[in-house]
């Protein structure tokens, strides 16, 4: 039998209670998404007023910290606006990417089922590994264009048995899509951008939804969903508020728990914990919403799952790939390292 010390079983706990508060911010956010977009609270359309007030909600919560830490002890600084970074042509691109791929992702989720989620979003690997190819120069290998085969295979056949059921919704298609593609693109902009603001993932969330919330207005107002939400019951709806706002202080987290994913265990890590979150994810919405699915559907499932897990692979071995060249490059003819006063 194995013995754990006391340091080792303390630091497989915090590892647990990490990827625990990712997967349960995570699904969370989706199904409290789709109970809001479902017509949980009338007819009203609620596509964009919804991440227009979650990115309110995400800068007023940043805001009530640093009131809440000047009169406590609490450790919390909020960045102050620097207009050169807030306004800087990265940063602009990523908050307007941002603000597109949550309208395009809610319109998606309006249309279809949670169950089938993972489903319509899998393509936005395939789109950061073309944009990757095209913005940063990254070569695209072998490898990882048979996962990008693997996982439109899953996609096409998932497709297929959401209309031989007949749950199949077009828009719902295009829509998850189009916001696939947007989430690539913010996340090339995010790499940008991060490098820009020095890391500061605070300042990052900060800065991005206080141009979020600018950029969400004519759209907000231009589509009349502001004067139809205060012209209907559900302004006097205390409950409609109160998860809303939920929601975007899950969504400000959501950003906050990845990175201690990530920290406290690897990046390759958290892309595997966020493969088997999307399977719990879709076990999940299948028995609550008591759905009744084929093989062939679950086979889509299964092929979408195994062309991520096997892009993730391919990923690890590139990147000792990679370390072993800097190794090499780092040692002499003799095998020391170059600069090192150790034999």
């Amino acid at each position: 039998m194995t013995h754990y010390s006391s340091s080792q079983r303390t630091a497989y706990g915090i590892i647990a209670g990490v990827i625990a508060l990712y997967w349960m911010v995570s699904i969370s956010l989706v199904f409290l998404n789709k109970h809001i977009l479902s017509g949980a609270f009338g007819h009203n359309d609620l596509t964009i007023f919804s991440s227009w007030y979650q990115s309110m909600c995400a800068v007023g919560f940043i805001l009530f910290l640093r009131a809440m830490s000047k009169q406590t002890n609490l450790r919390f600084s909020v960045p102050t606006v620097d207009f050169s970074h807030l306004l800087s042509s990265d940063m602009l691109m990523l908050s307007f990417s941002f603000v597109l791929s949550l309208v395009f992702n809610n319109l998606m989720l309006k249309h279809i089922n949670v169950a089938f989620y993972q489903v319509a979003r899998s393509v936005t690997i395939i789109f950061t590994i073309l944009m990757s190819a095209c913005m940063l120069r990254k070569k695209i290998s072998c490898q990882a264009g048979i996962a990008c085969l693997i996982i439109i295979a899953g996609f096409v056949l998932g497709i297929d048995q959401e209309d031989v059921s007949g749950t199949l919704s077009v828009f719902g298609i295009i829509y998850g899509v189009l916001a696939s593609f947007l989430a690539a693109v913010c996340g090339i902009y995010f790499k940008k951008v991060e490098i820009l603001l020095e890391g500061e993932s605070l300042k990052l969330a900060y800065f991005n939804n206080l141009n979020s919330v600018l950029i969400f207005l004519p759209l907000v107002f231009s589509s009349g969903q502001v004067q139809s939400v205060f012209s209907s019951d559900i302004a006097f709806q205390p409950k409609f508020w109160l998860l809303l706002t939920f929601t975007g202080i899950l969504s400000l987290s959501i950003g906050w728990v990845s990175a201690m994913q990530i920290k406290y265990t690897s990046p390759v890590t958290h892309h595997i914990s966020i493969n088997a979150k999307s399977v719990t994810q879709t076990l999940i919405a299948v028995l609550i919403y008591q759905e009744s699915k084929t093989f062939l559907w679950w086979l889509g499932n299964g092929l979408v799952i195994i062309g991520l897990l096997f892009y993730v692979y391919t990923q690890i071995q590139e990147e000792k790939s990679n370390q072993s060249k800097e190794t090499l490059l780092m040692t002499d003819n003799n095998g020391y390292i170059k600069g090192s006063n150790t034999a």
